[in-house]
């Protein structure tokens, strides 16, 4: 039997269900069927199970004979007899519908946009493949076809992703590995449904529980692999640039097995960070951060536990990734409390913190949640769909819900698998486990988008100085703008309310150096958004320098030839020498050619014209800048104490 050490553990009766999941399994592959099914109508639990799989296996219960519908609004709390709020039920494609047999059931979702017509697709895992669905037109899904599984096992458990119009598909289904599908051929189904062959398939994964991809850097990551050289269940990643030609990149495996992640090109405040390849992997017992810039050696940033875990299921960023948003699979059935979840301030990635607990009245089992803008998707299991307003971020509110599951919202593993929000239509979709796809509209008024903000003045990088600097914003919102707030260094110094948005700022309240100028918008709801610039604050004035000497002095050159040299004294205006200023100058009236000198510990130079033609009397030099960067260089002061030159213009008689 399968047990994972130090890890959060489950009071089920987990020795007998592994049994009939090795005797499902035995008499399956005696029988050698197709599609081999273990008990409770799915393909059997794997040796490697997690304790939350094994949960999850003994709660499976048989598919719902159910009767598609469509274009259902949500009407006093109903949408063709689901409960609801502020969600509209656009088309309902039940199991039987999708291609599966009678014991086939619905486990992950995801979605994808077709790059050239805009098309809107609906990628749907089920027992023994992948069924895809046209949902362009929401009220009138089309079932294409369905890719089967790889091999001969099915399994309850598969998970999907998209990159360049290509999926990725893997699954617990023994030697599975990553599924390659291009999603093009969607684009051309004359005759739907029909049956797709996988254009590509990676096998240096067995099974697996899940697949996250940075669409951002074209890398996979496989977690929860089974098998020798699979990470330990850890960060297996998959170079896929080139869809069709997925390559082995590396692997983390430092912290064990991974059951779901994310991972990003960080832009968050982390500084320390900025623009690594970070992935926030939930680890059942931990959110752990791993900086995976470097393949062949990916480092783990940090490791947070947190009191009352069960089992850390999932995990996504807020848009700006300040904050983490976990699942926790088992608590509500280990610890009797309502929906959880957990909010973690990620800004410093090496330590962080726990800062919100958002628990429901809901005794629902939470699943897979997504965030969009200030929204959390929340597939929660027996209670489906519950949409949550996270703008702010100490104080969450749900704002809608579609009950895929009115029987009961109790602690089971029955309804909602997961959901995709990302589609621009504003179209959400679902998978019932027992019931099959879900298209749905969520209407959540209005005030669904943040404000914007953009700073207008000061410009990027602008010096500024005196007591009447402005700053100024541009901002909109869908509703209304109630004030945008401006800040210089991280304080603030003003509110306007009126737009035009703009304060008036003391430069002299700081002192001289580099600042942050940002502008905080704020909407009728509380929504906020941020913009900012770097200037510069010089108010304090340099001191002046100036030419306080030129000498000259002559050699002979070659063949009767003449070497010039110019010896310049840079005083500042207090006459004291100034090193380290660069004097450039140019020859004239008898000799041509610049040169330049660095002034030394005397606060002179010397700058040479060599090999002047025997016919030239004279040189003239003359002094064009002197640069430094404590001093501002000025030339109407430059003055030759014994007369020689004029401080600016010397010249230089032959010999």
């Amino acid at each position: 039997m399968w047990i994972t050490v130090g890890r959060s553990r489950r009071r089920v009766q987990i020795a007998l269900i592994t049994a009939l999941a090795v005797v499902s399994s035995l008499m399956s592959v005696g029988a050698g069927s197709a599609h081999p099914e273990g008990p409770l109508h799915h393909a059997p639990l794997p040796e490697h199970a997690t304790p939350v799989m094994k949960a999850f296996f003994a709660d499976q219960l048989a598919p719902q004979s159910l009767a598609p519908t469509s274009n259902a609004a949500c009407t006093g709390g109903i949408a063709a007899g689901y409960p609801c709020s502020n969600v509209d039920l656009e088309a309902f494609v039940p199991l039987a519908d999708l291609g599966g047999s009678s014991t086939e059931e619905a486990n992950d979702i995801w979605g994808w946009t077709d790059s050239t017509t805009g098309k809107e697709y609906a990628l749907i895992g089920m027992t023994f493949g992948t069924a895809f669905v046209d949902i362009s037109t929401p009220t009138n899904p089309v079932y294409l076809g369905e890719l089967p599984t790889h091999g001969a096992f099915g399994s309850p458990w598969r998970d999907i992703k998209t990159y360049n119009d290509h999926a990725f598909i893997v699954s617990e289904a023994r030697n599975h590995g990553m599924q390659v599908f291009d999603l093009t051929q969607l684009r051309n189904v004359s005759s739907p449904p029909v049956v797709f062959g996988e254009t590509a398939h990676y096998n240096k994964a067995a099974a697996a529980h899940n697949i996250a991809i940075n669409e951002d850097s074209g890398f996979a990551y496989i977690v929860g692999a089974s098998g020798k050289g699979n990470c330990s269940g850890g960060l297996h990643m998959v170079d896929i640039s080139n869809p069709t030609s997925p390559t082995s990149a590396g692997c983390f495996s430092a912290d064990g097995y991974t059951h779901d992640v994310q991972c990003v090109n960080y832009g968050g405040p982390d500084a320390d960070y900025s623009g690594a390849e970070i992935c926030l992997a939930s680890n059942e017992d931990t959110v752990t951060v791993v900086d995976v810039t470097n393949k062949s050696n990916p480092v783990q940033i940090s490791r947070t536990s947190y009191a009352g875990f069960a089992y850390t299921h999932q995990g996504w960023l807020t848009e700006d990734h300040r904050n983490f948003l976990v699942d926790d699979e088992l608590d509500e059935q280990d610890f009797a409390h309502g929906t959880r979840t957990r909010v973690f301030d990620v800004s410093d990635l090496d330590a962080p913190q726990l800062i919100n607990t958002y628990t429901t009245t809901n005794p629902s089992i939470d699943h897979n949640q997504y965030v969009k803008g200030n929204h959390s998707y929340q597939a929660n299991y027996r209670s489906g769909l519950r949409i949550v307003d996270i703008s702010n971020i100490n104080s969450f509110s749900e704002v809608g819900f579609f009950d895929v599951y009115p029987a009961d919202d109790s602690a089971q593993f029955n309804g909602a698998w997961s959901n995709y929000p990302y589609f621009d239509s504003g179209i959400v979709i679902v998978s019932g486990i027992e019931q099959g796809l879900f298209v749905l509209k969520p209407v959540l008024g209005p005030s669904d988008n943040a404000p914007t903000v953009s700073v207008t003045d000061p410009t990027e990088g602008a010096a500024v100085t005196g007591t009447g600097v402005l700053l100024a914003a541009d901002a909109s919102d869908d509703i209304g703008i109630t004030q945008v707030e401006f800040f210089v260094g991280g304080n603030s110094v003003g509110v306007d309310t009126t737009s035009p948005y703009s304060v008036s700022w003391d430069s002299t309240s700081v002192g001289d150096g580099d600042y942050t100028v940002s502008a905080t918008a704020t909407d009728t709801i509380g929504q906020v958004a941020s913009d900012s610039v770097n200037l510069t604050v010089d108010n304090v004035p340099e001191p002046d320098m100036h030419v306080g000497d030129i000498d000259a002095s002559t050699s002979s050159g070659r063949g009767g030839k003449w070497n010039a040299t110019v010896e310049v004294t840079v005083h500042a205006d207090d006459h004291g020498l100034v090193v380290g200023a660069t004097v450039a100058g140019s020859w004239s009236a008898g000799a041509t050619g610049s040169g330049s000198c660095v002034t030394d510990n005397s606060g002179q130079c010397t700058i040479t014209r060599n090999n002047i033609r025997r016919t030239s009397t004279s040189a003239t030099f003359t002094v064009n800048s002197v640069s430094h960067a404590s001093f501002v260089y000025s030339s109407n002061a430059n003055h030759d104490p014994d007369g020689d030159s004029s401080g600016t213009v010397i010249v230089v008689a032959s010999p």
